[in-house]
């Protein structure tokens, strides 16, 4: 077993009426199987959602990052990223990243998170998963 240790940091002077200064750290046990960080492309919309990883092994904990390029790796990118939690029966829409943006999230064992572009350009697309020990 090995340790993950998350950590959020939200700041900002002009966000709200006060100053926003909030830092959660976390430590989580994992094991495997986990996919270090990885690059992958998505496919375009209306294309099969590719799978980040597997279902059962246990819970995950799941990185996703919209890295800001088309699939070649140069090429900028604007376009949305869906990501999609897939429990079994049917795909959910979780939420739509936009370049540079990311998300880190707790998924069952019994789901998998996908993705795919939200539009006719494929995107690179940065990605982890670790599973909780």
């Amino acid at each position: 077993m090995a340790t993950l240790t998350p950590t959020l940091t939200l700041a900002s002077t002009d966000a709200t009426s006060d100053a926003l200064s909030l830092s959660v750290t976390g430590g989580l046990t994992v094991k495997a199987p986990m996919q270090a960080v990885s690059r992958i492309a998505s496919n375009v919309n209306g294309g099969a959602k590719v799978d980040l990883d597997t279902t059962g092994g246990g819970n995950k904990y799941v990185y996703v990052k919209h890295t800001g390029k088309q699939a070649d790796g140069t090429s900028a990118t604007t376009n949305t990223l869906e990501v999609h939690v897939h429990d079994g029966s049917a795909a959910r829409d979780i939420g739509r990243l936009n370049a540079d943006e990311f998300l880190f999230i707790p998924v069952l064992s019994a789901a998998k998170v996908q993705i795919v572009s939200g539009s006719s350009e494929t995107i690179q697309v940065e990605y982890a998963y670790f599973t909780a020990g």
